[in-house]
């Protein structure tokens, strides 16, 4: 019986230890504390999910969404992760999203190591890994948002909304209060402030309204220091 719970024992231990190499331990006790919260947004994420899945309603998601996003602290960012965890198509425990910040839709997917500043507005979008989100930050679900208003010259209460979905690259820093209406490429740079209207490729560094890609020759204009190996500004 002894040799049985050893053994036990060792494969538990065995467990931990292959779990500990794969992850981190604080995202572990990420994992644990957005458990621990989904024991109040449980029931709330459930009803939230099945209403658009099956009906294809996104109020009761809309609805509860702004609601978690008005709790302050630690434990609010752990309450809106345990939400999002059983809402969004795709979500991780280590997501941090700030006061005040929520996802308009839930078809939304975010990647391992995402943190979203306060006050932002996620819409349709795919984030990757790693990726740094300001304060006043909006990623809208495309620029047609209100279907046909442009082609009609005013916007029609029967005219479907469209939704694009806006891709975000891995490892991208947006900087406070810009607009990002087209998807931007990996290890890309958005000031602060810009408004983000056509694609951008992979490793830019865009500035302005409309915003533009600026060329590792013009960085040092703009931001008054030259990148590093990484294309990140030095900080002297």
């Amino acid at each position: 019986m002894e040799g049985v719970q050893h053994r036990s024992r060792r494969r538990l231990l065995a467990s931990v230890e292959a779990v500990l190499s794969r992850y981190s331990l604080r995202y572990c006790l990420k994992c644990a504390a957005t458990a621990v919260c989904f024991l109040i947004t449980g029931p709330f994420a459930i009803l939230s999910r099945e209403c658009y899945r099956r009906l294809g309603w996104e109020d009761a998601f809309d609805f509860f969404a702004k609601f978690f996003s008005h709790f302050p602290g630690k434990t609010g960012q752990y309450l809106r992760t345990s939400y999002y965890l059983i809402t969004l198509d795709e979500c991780h425990c280590d997501l941090a999203v700030a006061f005040g910040s929520f996802f308009s839709h839930p078809n939304a997917r975010v990647g391992r190591g995402v943190v979203i500043g306060a006050n932002s507005i996620i819409g349709t979008a795919v984030i990757g890994n790693n990726v740094l989100i300001g304060s006043r930050v909006s990623v809208l679900s495309g620029k047609y948002q209100h279907g046909g208003a442009l082609q009609t010259g005013g916007v029609d209460s029967k005219s479907p909304p469209r939704f694009e979905r806006v891709e975000i690259g891995e490892k991208c820093w947006l900087g406070e209060g810009c607009i990002v209406m087209a998807s931007i490429g990996a290890e890309s740079v958005v000031s602060a402030g810009s408004v983000v209207n056509k694609p951008l490729p992979p490793d830019s560094i865009a500035v302005g309204n409309p915003a533009r890609a600026l060329k590792k020759a013009d960085f040092a204009k703009v931001f008054g220091t030259a990148p590093d190996s990484e294309g990140s500004p030095r900080i002297s």
